[in-house]
This record gives C-alpha cells, structure tokens and sequence, in this order.
C-alpha cells in the first residue's frame, strides 16, 4: 500500500505526482510556507505537471482575505480568476 502524503505535499517524490491535473500556485514572498510553495511546484513540473506559479513580492500569508482592498490583493484575486477561467474555457 502506497502511502499518500497530505500534510505536506512537497514531501512526496516524483512518481506520486505523476498523472496529476495541471496546477495553479500563488506564492506570498512573507509567508512563511512559501519555500514549500515553491518546492513542491517544482516537484510538479519535474513530474511533468503543467504548473503555472505566481509571485507576490511583498505579500504575507492571506494579505488577499486580510487586506482585500490592497493593490497587491486584487492582483492576486484578478489573477486567480483568470487562471480558473482559462481552466474552465471560459473567456471574457
């Protein structure tokens, strides 16, 4: 039996991402998990996942729900929408 890593996704190896869904990361550069956003996007492509990974410089761990009205905010929700609506094959 195969175990599945939940907890921390970046821990698993290759062959567990294999086959998985194309991907979609935000990545705030204060949050602390942020290293582990980023590994396990690598991980992913590595695996031969398509990974799409945004950035936001100076963003902290949900500054989008603590500060929707930030600049920084709404990027991040205008680009998340994005990304689901081209996954979803809706266009504007």
């Amino acid at each position: 039996m195969r175990a599945l890593v939940f907890a921390a996704p970046g821990r698993t190896n290759p062959d567990e991402l294999l086959g998985l869904p194309p991907a979609y990361g935000a990545v705030m550069e204060l949050d602390p998990l942020a290293d582990e956003g980023l590994a396990y996007a690598a991980a992913l492509s590595e695996a031969g996942v398509p990974v799409e990974v945004h950035r936001f410089p100076g963003a902290f761990h949900a500054a989008f729900s603590s500060a929707p009205a930030a600049a920084v905010s709404r990027r991040y929700l205008a680009e998340e929408t994005a990304v689901a609506a081209r996954a979803l094959g809706v266009h504007e």
